[in-house]
């Protein structure tokens, strides 16, 4: 009998001990959900700053382009931002 109360109360223990390392994960899962979605948020900030600055390098390269490819690319933007007023202007005489 004795053996079975030994057992039982190591038995107690072990699972006192998981239930000790389940609330332990648990806040650690909390604080890494908190991370990834401070990470998510920094990593939206840093695509939109590289679309702009990607953005911006091709004006300057267009900008500063004596060459025949510059003014090949200024051309094609030119035409790019000519075809969208008229789609404006369309619309706005519908």
């Amino acid at each position: 009998m004795s053996s079975l109360t030994d057992m039982l109360a190591d038995l107690e223990v072990k699972v006192a001990a998981l239930v000790q390392k389940k609330e332990e994960l648990e806040v650690e899962m909390k604080a890494l959900k908190a991370e990834k979605s401070e990470l998510q948020e920094q990593n939206e900030e840093l695509s939109a700053k590289v679309e702009q600055l990607e953005e911006k390098n091709k004006i300057l390269r267009i900008a500063g382009g004596g060459n025949e490819e510059g003014q090949r690319e200024m051309k094609l933007k030119i035409n790019e931002i000519v075809r969208e007023v008229d789609k404006c202007i369309a619309q706005l005489n519908q």
